[in-house]
C-alpha cells in the first residue's frame, strides 16, 4: 500500500516588487536620483519637489532599496557601532533607542559596545570592516582617537573635537541650575559627590559647581569622588557626612550615586529632605520611584541618541556640533534646610 502524503499548502507568489529603474522611468529622472532621494542624500543635489514626488512613488510601490546589494556595491556594511561606558544603565539604553530609531529609519543597524579597556577597546576589538562608523558615548580623548582609526565617528557627550562631529548635552547648565536651586531654597554648605572616572562630562559638572558655588559668597561648596561600585561608593559617603555636618544640600553625578547617597542618609539617621536635601542627574527611572522622589537634572538620552545618528549620517566625517538642552525637574527631595 503506498504511502498518502500530505497536499503542500498552497503558497501565493508575492508579486514582483517594483525596481528603482521602473520609479526612474515613470518620473522621468535617472536612477542616481533615486538612489540619493531613498538614501537620504539629496539635500543640494535633488530639489526637493523631485524628492518629494521620489518618496511618494516609493510609498505608492511600495519600492525598497536593496541594502544588501548596496552593501556590496558602496562596500558598506550597513551598521553603526555605539560605544558605551557599560551596559549598566538605562541611561545608556536610552542613548541606543533613540539612535536604533534613526538607524532603521535608513536601513542602518546600532550595535551597543562597552568600552570597558583601558587603551580604548571593549571586551574585543571590532573589525573595521564590520562597521561603517562609530557613536562614541561619554569616552576619553585617548578612546576617541583610537575608535576613529579609519571610519566615520560622531562624539555623544564627550569632548567636542575643533573638527569633528559631536552632540553634547548642557550639563554645565544642569549644575548651575541646581546649585542655583538649593540657594535659592537657603542652603549654604553644598557638597557634589561626583563618579571616579574619566569623562568630559564628569569634568564639566564639577567645574560648573565649583564656579557657581563661586559666585555666591555665603556658599561653600566642597566636593567628594566616589567609585563606580553602589557599596563602597555609600561607604565613602557616610564617612565624609559623618565628620562634614555642616552640609545640607548634595548634588550627585547621577540618580545612583544619589540613591546611595540617600541611603548614607539613612545609616546616619538623616531625614530627607529635612536634614539633608539631595539631587541628582539623569532622570532615571529610579528617581521617581526613591521616598522621598528626586529632584534631578534630567538629560535628553533619547534625544541625544536620535540627533547624534542624524548627525553622523550627515556629518560623520566633517565638524558638526549641538549642544542640547537639559531641565530641573524638582521632587520632593530638595526643601529648606531646617533653622
Amino acid at each position: 500500500m503506498s504511502e498518502t502524503r500530505p497536499i503542500p499548502e498552497c503558497v501565493p507568489i508575492p508579486p514582483q516588487q517594483t525596481t528603482g529603474t521602473e520609479i526612474a522611468k515613470s518620473l522621468g529622472v535617472s536612477q542616481a536620483t533615486i538612489s540619493l532621494v531613498m538614501a537620504n542624500k539629496w539635500q543640494g543635489r535633488v530639489s526637493a519637489e523631485v524628492a518629494k514626488n521620489v518618496l511618494a512613488a516609493a510609498a505608492t510601490s511600495g519600492y525598497r532599496p536593496n541594502l544588501s546589494a548596496r552593501s556590496l556595491r558602496l562596500g558598506r556594511t550597513g551598521t553603526v557601532m555605539l560605544v558605551v561606558p557599560s551596559l549598566t544603565s538605562p541611561h545608556f539604553a536610552d542613548v541606543h533607542s533613540g539612535a536604533a530609531r534613526v538607524g532603521a529609519e535608513h536601513g542602518i543597524g546600532v550595535i551597543v559596545y562597552p568600552l570597558t579597556g583601558e587603551d580604548g577597546h571593549g571586551p574585543f576589538r571590532p573589525p573595521r570592516q564590520a562597521i561603517d562608523g562609530v557613536l562614541a558615548y561619554e569616552v576619553s580623548a585617548k578612546s576617541v582617537g583610537v575608535l576613529r582609526d579609519g571610519v566615520a565617528l560622531c562624539t555623544l557627550d564627550s569632548e567636542p573635537e575643533p573638527e569633528g562631529c559631536a552632540v553634547t548635552t548642557d550639563v554645565g547648565a544642569g549644575m548651575r541650575s541646581a546649585v542655583d536651586h538649593l540657594i535659592r531654597l537657603g542652603h549654604q554648605h553644598l557638597l557634589h559627590i561626583r563618579a571616579e572616572r574619566d569623562a568630559w562630562t564628569a569634568t564639566q559638572r564639577a567645574e560648573a559647581f565649583a564656579r557657581q558655588a563661586a559666585v555666591h559668597p555665603r556658599t561653600r561648596g566642597r566636593s567628594l569622588a566616589v567609585p563606580i561600585e553602589a557599596i563602597p561608593a555609600r561607604d565613602r559617603i557616610v564617612a565624609r557626612l559623618r565628620t562634614d555636618n555642616l552640609v545640607t544640600g548634595v548634588i550627585c553625578d547621577d540618580d545612583d550615586v544619589a540613591a546611595c547617597a540617600y541611603s548614607a542618609a539613612r545609616e546616619l539617621g538623616l531625614a530627607i529632605p529635612g536634614d539633608l536635601s539631595i539631587i541628582g542627574f539623569n532622570d532615571l527611572p529610579i528617581a521617581s520611584l526613591l521616598v522621598p522622589a528626586l529632584t534631578t537634572v534630567r538629560l535628553p538620552a533619547r534625544e541625544l541618541g536620535r540627533v547624534g545618528m542624524e548627525q553622523w549620517l550627515v556629518n560623520g566625517t566633517g565638524p558638526a556640533n549641538t549642544v542640547l538642552p537639559v531641565t530641573l525637574v524638582e521632587r520632593a527631595s530638595s526643601a529648606p534646610p531646617r533653622p
